[in-house]
């Protein structure tokens, strides 16, 4: 069959047959992450880590994209209720391409080497490597990057609040490489009636004084309980009836099979009906006295889960990103190869718009996301001062809401961009779509996004620790073709504060009625900053001057676009220099320096480029 589709592709586009996933390799296709992986990794691991994900992004470009499709359409997971015997035994059955994933991406180390040594380098990975790790995957099946996302939090619960017993019987597991000593993880929140009002919890959980101390019985619901079937579960729970919302939640441990061999008592009502990221089962679980360990202290539950759910939203940023990326990718490449009205759609001036629009919001999107990452992985290491610790908090929730809701925007303009192929599931696209959707969903909307920034601000004065940090950021550029821009931002950065100020004074329906519009401001602002360093420091290195253009393209969408509705270009940057940006070609800086000066600063879309 594949056989008999290539001889079709060849007779529809020639010898120009777009490339299939199988025989792509995403890291070496993708010359901005390598970029990204040079500027943040030590460079101790780099030699090492640049073998290592080459040979990912291999595998999840060919054997995982392909298993990815399979799941998605035909090999959906499903429950088994019952065994022959009509006993409960809420086994989730997943088909055998999905359990190699398994065995292949926890055996690369995704969650594994944050906890372990890797061999060939004596010491563990910091969290960068790991979400360079999801990033590639998302490309592929970011459904199961779920999974991977809840062991990777369970095991960071157990490791930062768990005793020693809990760590030797799980934290070992939860970070094992092999498949027969792998424990897969979840994090179960949610219930029917409280949703995100976790304090609506009704979840409880009683001392079982015959087992010993910390050995609790859980009884209640979790609605939508995601990797459903997992060997561990961290799951909230009322410890103390009387203290209302999220001061009486304590934090559990609850396994699927009980250390002496026997089956918890955890069911599965039903497997949820999902538009997308169909590789994760998620399900409506039932706790019937269940058996679970107390983790850390019986009041902190909430707090606990916090931190959990913080490096949920920094992978749910990094799946949007990765979905970005294959986005353009799709776009790019048919492009290249599709021909209308007598020559490559690529050569026409709107595809090209639309192209340099995706790259842009993709490189972007990814450079602050991982600039994010670098601030986190300085607050686990124990290394970050207390702006930078108060910089995590307020980026998180920014970076979550930007990189979800650009994730649809782009995975959109991919379908646009092949027409109607776009729309058939034979190709990536569609799936695309329906997995970019949940993004803007897990993990928080963009409403609750925004009240958690304002919380932030509130309790840690965020906007004041944001400004003062981007301010220090803006006064450190120095190359010439960065003073045009240090001005916007040193203007937006006054309009945020003026804005904070005002919905200070204002009634609870005012102030939330402008806090997704605040947080769009700062994440603009940050962005613009992010693509600014990432310019200055290829620049540098390189002397390449690409990513200044993606800076100006950017600065043009998110500050300028608004305010300028009048046709007065007769030249565009971003045309001009498609090939160097699609095709991430060095542009030499002096070429840029050359550009006219208009007024008393270079803009790179001035009329002599």
């Amino acid at each position: 069959m594949r056989y008999i589709q290539r001889e079709i592709d060849r007779r529809e586009y020639g010898d120009n047959i777009p490339r299939p996933a199988e025989t792509a390799n995403f890291y070496l296709e993708d010359p901005n992450l390598q970029y990204v992986t040079r500027r943040y990794l030590p460079a101790s691991m780099l030699e090492w880590a640049n073998r290592e994900l080459t040979r990912f992004g291999a595998l999840v470009a060919g054997p995982v994209d392909e298993r990815a499709a399979y799941t998605d359409r035909d090999g959906q997971p499903y429950l088994q209720k019952y065994n022959r015997r009509g006993e409960d035994i809420s086994h989730i059955v997943k088909n055998e391409g999905y359990l190699q994933t398994v065995k292949d991406v926890y055996g690369a180390g995704i969650v594994g080497y944050l906890y372990r040594d890797i061999p060939e380098l004596g010491h563990k990975a910091p969290y960068m490597y790991s979400f360079l790790q999801g990033y590639l995957l998302s490309e592929s099946e970011p459904g199961f990057y779920c999974p991977v996302t809840l062991t990777m939090s369970a095991a960071h619960l157990v490791d930062r609040y768990g005793t020693a017993e809990q760590k030797e019987a799980y934290l070992t597991g939860l970070s094992a490489l092999g498949e027969a000593t792998l424990y897969e993880g979840a994090t179960w929140l949610t219930e029917r009636q409280g949703g995100s009002d976790v304090g609506a919890n009704l979840t409880v959980a009683v001392p079982d004084p015959e087992k010993g101390e910390g050995v609790y019985r859980l009884t209640g619901e979790k609605f939508f309980a995601s990797n459903a079937g997992a060997m561990v579960a961290t799951v909230l729970a009322r410890v103390n009836r009387d203290r209302p919302g999220t001061r009486g939640l304590g934090l559990f441990l609850v396994p699927w099979v009980k250390p002496d061999g026997t089956r918890n008592s955890v069911y599965v009502r039903r497997l949820k009906e999902k538009l997308g990221v169909n590789a994760v089962p998620s399900a409506e679980v039932i706790l019937e006295e269940a058996e679970g360990y107390l983790i850390g202290e019986a009041d902190q539950g909430f707090k606990y889960m916090a931190e959990a759910l913080n490096i949920s939203r920094i992978c749910n940023a990094v799946a949007s990103v990765g979905i970005m990326r294959r986005a353009f990718y799709e776009a790019v490449h048919y492009a290249k190869a599709r021909n209308a009205f007598g020559r490559p759609i690529l050569q026409y001036a709107m595809v090209k718009q639309t192209l340099t629009e995706m790259l842009v919001e993709t490189e972007v999107n990814t450079g602050s996301t991982f600039d994010m990452v670098h601030t986190y992985d300085k607050v686990e290491s124990g290394e970050a001062s207390a702006a930078e610790k108060c910089m995590a908090r307020v980026l998180i929730p920014l970076i979550k809401y930007r990189t979800g809701e650009m994730s649809k925007q782009l995975t959109h303009q991919a379908i646009e961009t092949l027409g109607g192929n776009g729309y058939i599931e034979e190709y990536v696209t569609p799936r695309l779509l329906r997995d970019a959707q949940v993004l803007t969903v897990w993990e928080g909307t963009a409403n609750i996004l925004a009240l958690d920034l304002w919380r932030v601000i509130q309790k840690f004065h965020g906007d004041e620790v944001f400004i003062d940090t981007v301010k220090q950021d803006v006064a450190a550029l120095t190359h010439p073709l960065s003073q045009p821009f240090k001005p916007v931002l040193e203007q937006a950065l006054e309009d945020i504060r003026a804005n904070v100020d005002f919905l200070r004074r204002q009634s609870e329906d005012i102030l939330t009625y402008h806090l997704k519009p605040l947080a769009d401001q700062m994440v603009d602002v940050y962005q613009l900053l992010s693509i600014l360093k990432e310019a200055e420091d290829q620049a540098a290195s390189e002397g390449n001057g690409r990513k200044f253009i993606v800076a100006e393209l950017y600065l043009e969408a998110h500050f300028e676009q608004a305010r300028n509705r009048r046709f007065t270009q007769s030249e565009r940057v971003d045309l001009r220099y498609f090939e160097e940006l699609v095709d991430y070609k060095k542009v030499a800086i002096e070429r840029l320096l050359s550009l006219e000066v208009t007024g008393k600063e270079h803009r790179l879309g001035s009329k002599n480029m």
